[in-house]
């Protein structure tokens, strides 16, 4: 998957974790994307990203949002079963 994002994204991961999106735009002007996110290069989580908005730093935005909120749901679970802890 090609990565597509700048400032307006770049979600705060821990180390080994990345993220890779890709971002297309339909006949309406509105973004959409997939992205995906990957500890140590182990897929963790597959996202889709419908309607995100028509502006293209706003929809960066709004993945940033959902991708932190992901790990951070991920991470409070983790802490309650330490085999998956960071």
């Amino acid at each position: 998957m090609d990565t597509d994002f700048g400032l307006e994204c770049n979600p705060l991961l821990p180390p080994g974790w990345t993220f890779e999106l890709r971002l297309s735009r339909n006949a309406q002007g509105e973004f959409s994307g997939a992205g995906l996110v990957r500890r140590e290069g182990q897929a963790m989580c597959h996202l889709t990203l419908p309607g995100l908005r028509h502006n293209r730093a706003q929809a960066l935005a709004a993945v940033k949002n959902r991708v932190e909120a992901w790990l951070a749901e991920w991470q409070s679970r983790a802490a309650l079963q330490p085999a998956l802890a960071l």
